[in-house]
């Protein structure tokens, strides 16, 4: 990571990944970009993050608009730091245009996220991306699709799990893309009933 690197500026999304062996304060370093880049943009940044404890505890951050889980919503075309988000509280980020600085803690990791919109990894210096083909990206389309009332009955699992299928056959099943594509377009409630549909189909694939 090394400081901060103009590169940083160049992209929409910036994903700063949790690293746990002590090589690098990925926490007081994701800040200080994410400060970096509102301040080059001359804008208050919003800061995302499950309970308004996580931002109060960072003086820098006392004095910003936070949104958590319960409370506030996001606007569009500024700067989001991301801050430890969880699933939950990222589902307010989805469908807005927004810079935006995904500090990453160990017990939800963001990968994905990062994978799907292109993020620039300020560890690695890549660009990411989850690689899917355009039938790839149609098959997890549809899964969102069948979706549309929850994934709550057997018809729903049934074309889900042809959908899976597709993917699987072109080598582009991934568990995490799934969910967190999925994420982007439905509920919480939603996606857990996702999860037990990937669960059956994984157990389906071990069994064969």
């Amino acid at each position: 990571m090394g400081g901060i690197d103009p590169e940083y500026l160049k992209h929409p999304y910036l994903y700063v990944p949790w690293v746990g062996d002590g090589r690098l304060d990925t926490i007081e370093g994701g800040k200080a970009i994410g400060l970096y880049v509102a301040q080059h943009y001359k804008v208050r940044p919003t800061i995302l993050c499950p309970l308004k404890s996580n931002a109060a505890y960072h003086d820098e951050f006392k004095k910003l608009t936070v949104v958590t889980e319960r409370s506030g919503f996001v606007g569009e075309n500024g700067v989001v730091i991301a801050w430890c988000p969880t699933r939950k509280v990222m589902q307010k980020l989805h469908g807005r245009q927004n810079i935006v600085v995904l500090v990453e803690w160990p017990s939800e990791r963001f990968d994905a996220w990062a994978k799907l919109v292109g993020a620039y990894n300020v560890v690695t210096g890549e660009v990411m991306n989850a690689d899917l083909s355009e039938s790839g990206l149609k098959a997890l389309e549809g899964i969102v699709w069948e979706g549309y009332n929850g994934w709550h009955d057997s018809i729903a699992e049934t074309l889900t799990t042809a959908h899976l299928k597709e993917l699987a056959a072109l080598g582009e099943y991934d568990r995490a893309i799934v969910l967190e594509y999925a994420a982007q377009h439905r509920g919480e409630t939603s996606i857990q009933r996702l999860g037990k549909i990937l669960d059956r189909y994984e157990r389906g694939l071990a069994a064969a």
